[in-house]
């Protein structure tokens, strides 16, 4: 049996879900052309671990996508330089 194709012939669930990974197309529904970050992402931008993240998302500029979130980096970068700036 071929890898990602059932039995009747059409791909299997997680063979579909690849075609519109961020590898093929990063700025799937971003109007911007902006890839969207995720919080693992982040973390590693501002190097701090994950659960930072999460702690602080009330403070942080979050694209809510149901029970998942995604940053914008130019919007990171802003938070950056406002925090720096007052601090």
């Amino acid at each position: 049996m071929n890898q990602g194709i059932t039995d009747e012939g059409t791909p299997e669930l997680g063979a579909r879900m690849t075609s519109d990974t961020r590898e093929s197309n990063p700025t799937a529904g971003n109007s911007s052309g902006e890839v969207l970050l995720t919080a693992d992402e982040v973390a590693q931008i501002l190097r701090v671990p994950r659960s930072w993240v999460y702690s602080h998302l009330s403070e942080l500029p979050v694209i809510r996508l149901g029970r998942y979130v995604r940053f914008r980096r130019s919007e990171i970068d802003g938070f950056l330089e406002k925090r720096g700036a007052c601090q």
